[in-house]
Order: structure tokens, then C-alpha cells, then sequence
């Protein structure tokens, strides 16, 4: 399986810490080792970014890695209905995430 690489602002902002959370989640529910890697905007890859193996997942609307983006991008890795599963626990982990930041 995979590794998960976070690059992150220092300290994490919005985006950095969903993308955090979503690591964790792999983590979690597949094992997949993560790494956080802490820059600036002059990076080869800025901030926020998140790279499965070593492919930048590219968000679909542009600006933020979606559940979905994540899924889609283990989908050959996982299957059709594991990545559905994954899909699921990372819109769990995306909702945990914006609860709390609306209170912080």
C-alpha cells in the first residue's frame, strides 16, 4: 500500500489540518504510513498539498481534496467497493473536521 504525504504550512491552517485528518484516517483504516512535510509557498509542491505514493492528489473542484479526490486516487489500489468504504469514513472525518473548526 501506498504512503500518504501531507505538505503543510507550519503552523497548519485550514486545508493543512483537514489534510492532516484525512492522513490520519488512511492511517487508520488501511495502515498507510504518513509523513508531514512542513514549508512554505516556494515549494516544488506548496502547501496545501496531499500526495498518495508520489501523486499529487489534484482536487476536482480546484481548491480543496475532497473524499472523493482521495478514493478516486486508491481506487486501483483498493477496488471499487473498499474505495467506496474509504470514501465514507474520510466525509465521516471531513464533517468531524468542519464541526470543530466552525467552534474554534
Amino acid at each position: 500500500m501506498s504512503s500518504v504525504t501531507v505538505v503543510s504550512k507550519q503552523p497548519p491552517g485550514g486545508r493543512c489540518s483537514l489534510y492532516l485528518r484525512y492522513a490520519e484516517t488512511l492511517h487508520q483504516a488501511l495502515g498507510m504510513a504518513f509523513d508531514v512535510r512542513y514549508c512554505d509557498a516556494t515549494a516544488a509542491v506548496p502547501p496545501p498539498a496531499m500526495l498518495v505514493g508520489d501523486v499529487l492528489v489534484a482536487p476536482s473542484d480546484g481548491v480543496i481534496v475532497s473524499p472523493d479526490d482521495i478514493a478516486r486516487s486508491l481506487s486501483d489500489q483498493l477496488g471499487g467497493a473498499r474505495a467506496d468504504e474509504l470514501r465514507g469514513l474520510l466525509e465521516q472525518t471531513q464533517e468531524r473536521w468542519m464541526e470543530e473548526w466552525s467552534h474554534a
